[in-house]
């Protein structure tokens, strides 16, 4: 049986402040922590045991999922004390992987994908890594891969400037390894799978694949992209179940006092009370969030440290 690995230790820099008191991983995607879809894609596979790294604000996570058993898994954490990469995560968790397989799954991304295909690709071609893909419309912001006409991955290229990039099938951070690839990866040190594990499997004509992934994907690395995926659950873009009442377009989660607002295409978190006259528009609050006064907001994320308003308005990335 595979073991399953999600990835969440990110500091999620780019979030701030969203991230100053809340894990990238427990950032709520239709009122549910974004880890929890990684989480339930490893469960689909019929993995039940899964590892899980954590850093940056790790009581709030361990906090939030335990030992896994309210999604039927039983998860294991280990809690790094500085962040050491993509790769070096997966070595810190070396003592709990003693699978031959492993799926790793971020723990940031929000996801609603089918991982059969992968792991089967990665089975019937005896690869070393398998990793999944989708087709991005800016590939400047991923790892994007070149490959062969069965799949075999012949480049790999990190982020590439505008107009040079060799493909727009982008890594999704999702992959299946064999679990030599420990072996690969030097302890104690930051290490990343694109920069530092990939070229390594590379050059050494180890078989190492991509599979396309059918499915909603998306990094929310960002605010835009954070905002986005919530908008993109709204929109039906998103198959997965999210928390709350459909309320004319809205999402409205357990609890929330929503009496004399107006809501257009907007998430409210449970237990969250509006003031009467508030209007929001393509907005995302958290979980007991409390406004007392009516405000009147377009793309913004509300939560207990206030409002936080983006520059301009997300469209959905196609």
């Amino acid at each position: 049986m595979a073991r399953g690995v999600i990835l969440a230790a990110g500091l999620g820099t780019r979030l701030r402040p969203l991230t100053d008191s809340l894990p990238k991983a427990l950032l709520p995607v239709a009122n549910r922590p974004v880890m929890a879809y990684g989480l339930e894609a490893l469960r689909r596979l019929g993995i039940s045991e899964v590892c899980a790294n954590a850093c940056h604000l790790a009581p709030a996570l361990l906090q939030a999922f335990g030992d896994g058993k309210a999604l039927g898994l039983r998860l294991r954490w280990f809690v790094e004390e500085q962040p050491s990469g993509t790769a070096g995560g997966l070595k810190y968790m070396e003592s709990g992987l003693d699978d031959d397989v492993l799926v790793v799954v971020p723990g940031d991304a929000m996801l609603d994908l089918d991982l059969a295909p992968l792991v089967e690709v990665h089975s019937d071609r005896r690869a070393f890594a398998t990793l999944g893909t989708v087709t991005v419309a800016d590939p400047s912001r991923y790892g994007v891969v070149l490959t062969s006409n069965d799949g075999r991955i012949l480049q790999f290229q990190e982020k590439p400037k505008p107009g040079q990039e060799i493909s727009r099938e982008a890594s999704t951070g999702i992959y299946v390894f064999d679990a030599q690839v420990l072996e690969l990866i030097p302890p104690d040190r930051f290490c990343d799978f694109a920069l530092d594990v990939f070229p390594i499997l590379l050059a050494r004509h180890l078989p190492f694949y991509a599979v396309p992934l059918s499915g909603y994907w998306t990094d929310i690395g960002t605010p835009d992209s954070y905002l986005r995926a919530n908008l993109d659950y709204l929109d039906g873009r998103i198959r997965a179940q999210g928390c709350g009442e459909k309320v004319d377009g809205s999402l409205v989660g357990p609890g929330a006092n929503i009496g004399g607002v107006r809501l257009h295409r907007s998430v409210i978190g449970a237990r969250a009370a509006l003031a009467p006259g508030t209007c929001l528009t393509d907005c995302v609050v958290w979980p007991e969030v409390t406004v007392r006064e009516p405000v009147n907001l377009s793309t913004a994320v509300l939560t207990q440290s206030g409002a936080h308003c983006l520059n301009e308005g997300v469209t959905p990335e196609r």
